[in-house]
């Protein structure tokens, strides 16, 4: 009875929002999804969030491939703490989402801990009905 109730009510609150609406909660999962699987060393999930032909661009200039990023994490050259994002604004166009963030990160990199401040711009494509990630640009806060 209560998972009927459930699935009844997010039917409703689904059909209550808008394209946009349901378009900003997508690229929030996949920003979650991101976020899990880069702190997770979850290969398999960067696998399937990242585009091909992304490229992934860090504060001091180093731009990464995907299976360049995917290597770093697995093996712990990237070994991502935590991630917290705050300041998160969305922007939809058509099949393109633009994510203008703050963020903070506690990582080691090659075994030497780092934590930053950063400004970050993600690029997503919705490509047979999925979105991924095609670009990612960070600036450090200083």
């Amino acid at each position: 009875m209560k998972l009927k109730f459930i699935i009844l009510f997010l039917s409703i609150a689904t059909l209550s929002f808008s394209q946009d609406d349901k378009g900003r909660m997508e690229i929030m999962m996949k920003m979650l999804t991101l976020k899990n699987a880069l702190v997770g060393k979850d290969s398999v999930a960067l696998s399937k969030v990242l585009a091909d032909d992304v490229t992934y661009g860090h504060t001091n200039a180093m731009i990464q491939t995907k299976a360049e990023l995917i290597r770093d994490v697995v093996s712990l050259v990237q070994d991502y703490k935590s991630i917290e994002p705050s300041d998160m604004k969305i922007r939809l166009y058509d099949n393109t989402a633009i994510v203008n963030m703050n963020s903070k990160v506690v990582m080691n990199y090659q075994n030497y801990p780092l934590e930053l401040s950063m400004k970050i711009t993600l690029t997503w494509i919705k490509k047979d009905k999925d979105w991924q990630l095609v670009a990612r640009q960070a600036v450090k806060i200083q």
